[in-house]
């Protein structure tokens, strides 16, 4: 009893004093439904808007080439999400619920209880059942419960205006194999993004506070019992390049092609200057050598230097795979992102017949990433079904958020009490990644009076790895090989030792059919194997989803050419109504792997003006 006591805040006074004591844990609605939505589930809007015009300009004077292009795009996105407001549902809670409620007696005057308990729904709606419990009278005002939720609309409005101006020619002088020619250019772009935010209580700088309107509360985690906030921001990029590449004929059977650029981010991410180098030698009419070498950069965008934040969901590990909100916050001080990238390969060409491989390998330096909320979180809280005790000493203990006032007490605070975990962007640890690639494509005219080609493209990592994650000079996981592993709890994500399609396509005159064959090779959950205990308190393995099945689908395509220049298709994805292998995450599969969606149709006309 101490314990819950002691982890909800309360004074050591107050806790002697206390003989009795009644702890309450529930969502305020779920298995019921929203009776402000007919008892369905949340509803929110998501709409993009986008709209993009281009011009370009080119000629010739003196032997010189010259083009030029502007192109501006503009793209508006306006999402609504809906959160209950934690000040208003203890008011309802208290009695003092709805937005006509007066006065200072609970349950009169406009003013009405929130029930929160079962008998106040009648039933399950999305399995379609009764609860034997329900009280008609108990059951909430759908007003009232409109009254507990605010919706957070955000509107982001990005524009973005790149101009090019690009000449080329010819030196005067040769080499062995020919003329040389050379281009040189120079491009801007700039970006902007306008963010406006359509309710206060969304607005950190208004309502940082639990309960609207304070402006002085210990945590600010904002007054939303999920969500977290932001603020209104106008952002601005300008980024100003030069670049100059030159085709080198060394002889007949040699080409180099050499090349260079510049960019000039400002501001604290600087400049950098990229050279590459890419050659091909014909060893025979029919077989080729290739290889290249070069480095990369890529500077952050504006939301990536932002002070602003956005807040989304993930099951939490440390919290026994709850949901809980993640903030992802912008980092003015973010640096740039580098990579040093090399490849070599074969081509083979003969009678239809093509054959290219190639060994591909590159190292990133200071990626652009968020530190993983699982990492922190598992951390700081370890691994398990949420009542393990945490770590209040772990330096990554900052960047989460825990209930009672972000009280954190050694011995009695557990994983599930994590309410959010802030992921703050930071430039990453070093990446060491190659890999093969290889494809085989065979095409045969004047077969049985058409066309025939059959292909097979496949991908496989050698390696994927990660050095060792340290943020603010602590480390947040030691150096790993991702290879062959889901990495749901760790970046990059899913990656899986192979990756396949191969296709087989017929055409004669106006039709034409086409199947296209799609593989991806399983992965092994890197995450510590689960048991729960039966009903004789023995451990049982549980082994859904430790291991993601290979996956593999076919789909089909016919088309054919009609007059007036239309084109009809008719496809069948999925043929064989393959299901995704199981996963240990909230939808029960890896979308990385495999496809939720069986075997569907899909009819499409097209018309040329």
């Amino acid at each position: 009893m101490l314990t819950a006591l002691q982890q909800a805040g309360l004074s050591p006074g107050v806790i002697g004093a206390t003989n009795n004591v009644s702890l309450t844990l529930f969502r305020a609605l779920g298995a019921g439904g929203n009776p402000a939505e007919n008892y369905g589930g949340q509803v929110g809007s998501r709409t993009y808007d986008i709209y993009r015009v281009s011009a370009s300009l080119s000629g010739e004077i003196g032997g010189i080439g010259w083009d030029t292009a502007v192109t501006y795009s503009d793209a508006t996105s306006d999402q609504t999400t809906t959160d209950i407001l934690i000040d208003r549902l203890q008011r309802a809670l208290n009695g003092f619920g709805g937005f006509n409620c007066t006065g200072t007696t609970p349950g009169q005057n406009g003013c009405q209880y929130f029930n929160p308990f079962s008998n106040g729904y009648s039933g399950n709606p999305a399995l379609g059942l009764t609860n034997p419990g329900y009280v008609s009278a108990n059951a909430n005002n759908p007003e009232l419960v409109r009254y507990l939720f605010d919706p957070q609309r955000t509107q982001n409005t990005q524009s973005l205006l790149v101009v090019d101006a690009v000449i080329n020619g010819k030196l005067p002088w040769t080499l062995p194999g020919g003329d040389i020619g050379w281009a040189a250019g120079a491009q801007y772009r700039r970006s902007e993004l306008q963010t406006t935010l359509g309710s206060a209580f969304q607005d950190r700088r208004i309502n940082p506070c639990p309960v609207p309107g304070q402006q002085n509360c210990a945590v600010q985690t904002g007054p939303y019992i999920f969500l977290g906030q932001s603020t209104p921001s106008q952002l601005d990029d300008s980024i100003y390049a030069l670049f100059a590449e030159a085709s080198l004929p060394i002889t007949d059977n040699i080409n180099a092609q050499l090349a260079i650029r510049y960019e000039d981010y400002g501001g604290e991410t600087g400049s950098t200057t990229n050279p590459k180098l890419a050659l091909k030698w014909q060893v025979f009419e029919d077989f080729a050598l290739r290889g290249s070498v070069g480095t990369t950069f890529r500077g952050p965008t504006p939301t990536n230097r932002s002070t602003n934040q956005v807040t989304g969901l993930s099951g939490i590990i440390a919290a026994g795979n709850n949901f809980k909100s993640v903030d992802f916050p912008g980092n003015p001080s973010i640096g740039p992102e580098k990579a040093f990238t090399y490849n070599i390969g074969a081509i083979y060409e003969r009678n239809g017949f093509r054959a290219i491989i190639d060994y591909w390998n590159f190292k990133i330096e200071d990626q652009i990433v968020n530190v993983p909320a699982n990492v922190i979180a598992t951390s700081v809280a370890g691994v398990g079904n949420g009542t393990q005790f945490v770590n209040c000493a772990n330096p990554l203990r900052g960047l989460i958020t825990f209930n009672n006032n972000n009280s954190c007490t050694q011995g009695v605070t557990v994983g599930n009490d994590i309410a959010r975990v802030r992921s703050e962007l930071t430039n990453g640890p070093e990446i060491k990644a190659s890999g093969i690639d290889f494809s085989l494509d065979y095409r045969a005219n004047d077969v049985w009076g058409g066309t025939a080609s059959v292909g097979v493209a496949a991908s496989y990592y050698l390696q994927y790895k990660f050095e060792e994650f340290t943020f603010n000079g602590v480390m947040v996981s030691p150096a790993y090989e991702a290879k062959g592993f889901t990495n749901y709890d760790r970046l990059p994500g899913t990656i899986s030792d192979w990756r396949a399609n191969a296709y087989a396509e017929f055409g004669k005159g106006i039709h034409n059919i086409r199947a296209d064959m799609t593989f991806v090779d399983g992965a092994i959950d890197n995450r510590a194997p689960i048991s729960i205990q039966n009903a004789t308190g023995v451990l049982v393995p549980i082994t859904f989803g430790q291991k993601v099945d290979d996956y593999y689908s076919m789909d089909l395509t016919y088309r054919v050419e009609l007059p007036w220049d239309t084109t009809l298709t008719a496809s069948v994805f999925n043929v064989f109504d393959r299901d995704p292998s199981a996963a240990r995450l909230e939808l029960s599969y890896d979308p990385f792997i495999g496809n939720v969606y069986g075997r569907s149709y899909k009819l499409g006309i097209r018309k040329h003006f």
